[in-house]
């Protein structure tokens, strides 16, 4: 695929923008579920059911339409509610506003296939090609072509949620050149619903320090009103600009139950352990397993970038993620304060309690 074939679907993605209109869906070779429900939609975590219907037909002597209001081009779903199977029968594919497209029963495959429109057709071509190549073909897609529509809905299809940084770059940009743009807005949302999953999923690890002993992660948050599970590494700059913060912030609250469990992600123990010694003197717990962005600990909390932080509450619940700075200390400052006067509450309807015992 070649860049010059969208060239002219610049001005026509343009007026699809300007104005709202319908798309036509027509289902036919649908026999087998006859008097059955056919709806479109899309993924939207903003809904309860995460789902936004777009428009429900029943199924009559084999076939449906659907004409549904667009402004712009979208990646929709279509589902065959059909009983138990509702689950087994869907497709999707790019709707554009003023389309005319086709839903199709393949009997060979059992399947339902979605077709009509450029943007359709150019995003079906490049996910049907093999393996790595259809990754590929999409991101020379949404990196290279001129037109910013065509651009967008291959990264939709490509979309990591916010885990890949090329990709939110591109997303930033294409956001400054179409504006209010739905299809921007649900990529956010996947990041933001993607990002919460992530910060609330502490999972448990247990690696070495210096010394070679052993440190398990859920002991030390057991053990601790919060504690900072930080990633980093000795050439990470930012990382190291960070360890002052770190510092500050330990000294101040680690008697009031505070602790850091740093992870090192070089590849050289001898970097770790001068970064760790020698030039930073870093007195907090900080381990390793020496395997840098290879590490299962890494890969388990999705780390790519560094530094990478998670504040977690003696309950595993996370309280933070990626303070840098004085935010650190400000969050902790909230967090014991907000202790502190949980503390006194509970102690003064305690006492509370006993006065009224000694009354009765």
């Amino acid at each position: 695929m070649k860049k010059h074939l969208l060239f002219g679907l610049c001005l026509a993605a343009s007026a699809a923008l300007a104005a709202e209109s319908d798309i036509t869906v027509t289902a036919s070779g649908l026999d087998k579920f006859e008097g059955e429900l056919i709806e479109i939609g899309y993924a939207d975590p903003r809904t309860d059911a995460g789902f936004k219907v777009l428009g429900i037909a029943i199924i009559q002597d084999g076939e449906a339409t659907m004409k549904i209001p667009l402004s712009e081009p979208l990646l929709i779903e279509l589902n065959l509610l059909a009983g138990a199977k509702a689950d087994e029968f869907r497709v999707r594919g790019i709707a554009e506003p003023g389309g005319e497209h086709e839903v199709l029963w393949d009997s060979a495959t059992d399947a339902l296939t979605f077709s009509g429109g450029d943007y359709n057709e150019m995003i079906r071509a490049a996910l049907d090609e093999p393996g790595e190549a259809a990754t590929e073909s999409l991101r020379v897609i949404y990196l290279e072509y001129e037109d910013p529509i065509a651009r967008l809905l291959a990264l939709r299809a490509a979309w990591q949620d916010g885990e890949d940084e090329e990709q939110m770059k591109v997303m930033e940009e294409l956001e400054s050149l179409l504006g209010e743009n739905l299809t921007v807005q649900l990529l956010k949302v996947f990041t933001a619903k993607r990002v919460e999953e992530l910060a609330a999923a502490i999972r448990d690890f247990t690696a070495n320090d210096l010394s070679g002993e052993e440190i398990r992660l859920f002991d030390v948050v057991a053990r601790n009103k919060f504690t900072l599970v930080e990633f980093w590494a000795s050439w990470c700059g930012p990382c190291i600009a960070e360890i002052p913060h770190l510092k500050a912030a330990y000294e101040r609250f680690r008697e009031q139950g505070f602790e850091i469990l740093a992870f090192n992600l070089d590849d050289e123990r001898e970097a770790w352990r001068q970064a760790s010694e020698d030039d930073y003197n870093i007195e907090w717990l900080n381990v390793s397993d020496e395997l840098a962005f290879d590490s299962p600990v890494a890969k388990m909390y999705r780390v790519n970038a560094i530094p990478a932080s998670f504040l977690v509450s003696s309950d595993g619940v996370t309280v933070g993620r990626n303070l840098r700075g004085n935010d650190l200390q400000l969050r902790l400052d909230e967090l014991f304060r907000e202790e502190a006067a949980k503390a006194a509450a509970a102690e003064q309807e305690s006492a509370g309690a006993s006065g009224e015992e000694a009354v009765d």
